[in-house]
This record gives structure tokens, C-alpha cells and sequence, in this order.
């Protein structure tokens, strides 16, 4: 058996660096494994398509104890033929963890015509029927259902190895948490916004939940099958169905067979222990932990539910309406207007008054100015023609004599 995950990077020198460090073996196809990173950088410089996405990543993961290191590196490398044909590929077999597994790396840009590769939905579920095909061929078992309960990515995984939570599962903890205490899918969505701030879109059969810390938004069916809007719903349902049944089944019902018991018996079991399953990671984390201490998340809850019943307690406190209370207050209001609007009142006819003497001062200045200035035009003119009469008749006389 052998499973299939995918995805890309922007430096592609950096996932070969990392893929290279823990092979136990490499081998390349349409070119050499130990000039996988120059001959890559080459192709992409070639065909002018160096920026952006550079390469991609598919992790085949195989069923511990079915294969060797030389069976599983020679199945990745038939694979990468089949997915990537034009397109440098190097497959680095590891086997650090328990079970072995290749990371195949491929170039983005096809060194035949330069195209892009093709990164669709419908090529990953391609890649996993010819990964099927190329397992059953040598007898290895084969993956029945891709979908999970729960599904985690390469950097979640990484954080899990680390002992950390990443935001997702912290979504998927208060999903587990609300689903066993809400009664109703619209109870469940109005207290993951009311007492986590998640909030909660749907858009037709989808839902998306938005982290309260940083904003960021995931799809329900990215969290796993559980998550997904439909199965949310169904969940609640069943569980409306199994309450209105109960009462039923004791009156009605009480001539059932052994064997009728023990099977609604076993199903109430059953469900009960997938509830349980899915909400175990979350119960560890509201309890106690390992030194007797309440754990962050507990008291991140605990504060979260008490905003909560403070925020409603004071809204109801807020909706008492006292209407003296406020026909003193508007009164009160008023008085102050007609108080203020007096002052204003009064000191702008006190500052009008200053103003007009002002003014009628500058106005009489200003015409003796005026007058003064008219007199000392018409001395002016007189000097003038006192001055230019002689030169007249000198000029006359001179003409005359002249004539003459």
C-alpha cells in the first residue's frame, strides 16, 4: 500500500538539499541525480521561467515491512515517468521513520516545450490511480479511501514531531469540543463565534471556519471528512433521530429479540466511541496536564466563556430603560444649550461694539487723508503752471521775430 501527497515550493535548490541528506537511495529520471539542482536552474533559465513556483513535491508513502529502499525507489521512479513525462525528476528514498517512503521531486517547467506542470485536482487524483495500478502490479496492497477523519499537512506533521499545535488542530479541538456539547447545528456554529470568536461561513456545500488569533480561513474538508458541512449536519441529525426514538423504543418496543438489542446496543456503542476518538486530543488538553497545572487552553476557554456571560450580563443590565432618569438627563441637556448659547450671545455683541468705533475711526482717517491728498494735487498743479506760462510767451515771441 502506498499513499500520495502533494505539493510545490517557490526554491526548489532547498527541498533537494533536504530530500538528499536522509536518501538512502537516488536515483534520477531525464537526468542524473547528482545534477539535479544545475540542471533544473538550467531548464528554467532556458525557457525565461525562473520565478515563481519551481518545483514540485509528491511524497510516496509505503505500508511498513511491503517493500525494500531498491523496490520503493524503483516504483517512484515508474510513477514519476508516467505523471511527469518531459520533466527532470529525482526520487529520494528515506527510511528515517518507520515506514519507508520517496520524496519525488519535479521540475516546474517541461525542458521539451517549456511548458508549466500541471498542479490540478484532477492530476493529483490521476497520480494516485496509476500510484494503485503500480502496486497492484507487484502485489502490494492498495489504499480503499482516500478520505479521513482527520487530515494533517506536511507542516502540521512537523509540528506534531515537535509537540506543538498548529492553529488548525486548535479549530479542530473546539470543533470536537462543541460538537458533544451543542444540541443543534445552528446552537454549535452561534457558540464557536460567541464563545471562541471562530468565525463560521458557509457557501453552498461548504463551510469555512476563520481562527480568532490570526485571521487565517479553512475549509472544513481541508480539516479532515469530519469537518466537512455535511457531515456536521448528518451528525446532529442522528443525534435529533436517536433522542426522539429512545422514548419510542421503551414503550413500543419492548418485545424486541436478543440479537435486535444487542445490534442498536452495539451501534449507540460505536458512535459513541468515534466521539470520543475525535474529541480525546481536546479533553487531554482542557484537563490537567502531565505536572497538575490547568493547561493554557483550559484557561484560554475558561476566559473565553466568562467575556462571554460578563458581555451578556451587562447587555441585559444595559436594556433596563429608566425614562425619569433620561427626561432629567434631556432636561438637563437643554438648560445647558440655552446657558451656552446666552454666553455666546453676549460676548459677541460685546465684541461688535469695539469693533464699529473701530471702524468709524478708520473711516474718518482715512477721508482726511483723502482731502489732504487732493489739496497737495491741486498745490502741484498751480506751481506748475506758474512755471510753464513764461515759457510759453518766451516761445510766442521767438516765433514772432521769426515771421517777421
Amino acid at each position: 500500500m502506498a499513499t500520495i501527497q502533494r505539493s510545490n515550493t517557490k526554491v526548489a535548490n532547498r527541498l533537494i538539499n533536504y530530500a538528499e541528506k536522509r536518501a538512502e537511495v537516488r536515483e534520477g529520471v531525464n537526468c542524473p541525480a547528482e545534477y539535479a539542482k544545475s540542471q533544473m536552474k538550467a531548464t528554467r533559465a532556458l525557457w525565461g521561467k525562473s520565478e515563481g513556483i519551481q518545483a514540485h513535491h509528491i511524497i510516496q508513502s509505503f505500508k511498513p515491512g511491503e517493500v525494500t529502499p531498491e523496490i520503493a525507489n524503483e516504483i517512484g521512479r515508474d510513477l514519476a515517468k508516467e505523471v511527469a513525462k518531459g520533466h527532470e525528476c529525482v526520487v529520494y528514498t528515506h527510511t528515517d521513520k518507520d515506514h519507508i517512503h520517496n520524496h519525488i521531486v519535479i521540475n516546474s517547467v517541461n525542458y521539451e516545450n517549456g511548458l508549466k506542470y500541471n498542479a490540478s485536482k484532477e492530476e493529483l487524483y490521476r497520480i494516485r490511480e496509476i500510484n494503485d495500478r503500480l502496486c497492484k502490479e507487484r502485489d502490494l496492497s492498495v489504499v480503499k479511501e482516500y478520505s479521513s477523519p482527520t487530515r494533517y499537512t506536511l507542516a502540521e506533521k512537523a509540528l506534531l514531531e515537535k509537540g506543538e499545535v498548529s492553529w488548525k488542530d486548535e479549530i479542530r479541538q473546539v470543533i470536537d469540543y462543541e460538537k458533544e456539547h451543542s444540541k443543534t447545528y445552528e446552537q454549535f456554529k452561534q457558540n464557536l463565534t460567541e464563545k471562541y470568536g471562530i468565525e463560521v461561513h458557509e457557501r453552498g456545500k461548504n463551510v469555512t471556519f476563520s481562527h480568532p488569533d490570526n485571521g487565517r480561513k479553512v475549509r472544513g474538508s481541508k480539516l479532515g471528512n469530519s469537518y466537512e458541512k455535511e457531515m456536521l449536519k448528518n451528525e446532529f441529525t442522528r443525534e435529533i433521530e436517536q433522542t426522539k426514538g429512545e422514548p419510542n423504543q421503551e414503550r413500543g418496543n419492548t418485545n424486541l429479540s436478543g440479537s435486535e438489542k444487542q445490534q442498536r446496543e452495539g451501534t449507540g456503542i460505536d458512535r459513541s466511541v468515534e466521539r470520543n476518538e475525535r474529541s480525546q486530543r481536546f479533553d487531554e488538553g482542557v484537563h490537567q496536564n502531565e505536572h497538575g497545572q490547568v493547561s493554557g487552553r483550559e484557561s484560554d476557554l475558561r476566559h473565553r466563556n466568562r467575556q462571554y456571560q460578563g458581555d451578556k450580563q451587562t447587555s441585559d443590565r444595559s436594556n433596563a430603560f429608566d425614562f425619569d432618569e433620561a427626561r432629567k438627563s434631556l432636561e438637563q441637556q437643554r438648560a445647558n444649550v440655552a446657558k451656552g448659547f446666552n454666553k455666546f450671545t453676549q460676548r459677541d455683541e460685546a465684541e461688535q461694539q469695539p469693533n464699529s468705533s473701530k471702524n468709524g475711526g478708520n473711516r474718518e482717517r482715512s477721508q482726511s487723508a483723502h482731502e489732504r491728498n487732493e489739496k497737495a494735487h491741486e498745490d502741484r498743479d498751480r506751481e506748475h503752471d506758474k512755471k510753464s506760462k513764461p515759457k510759453l510767451e518766451r516761445s510766442r515771441t521767438k516765433d514772432f521775430e521769426i515771421d517777421r
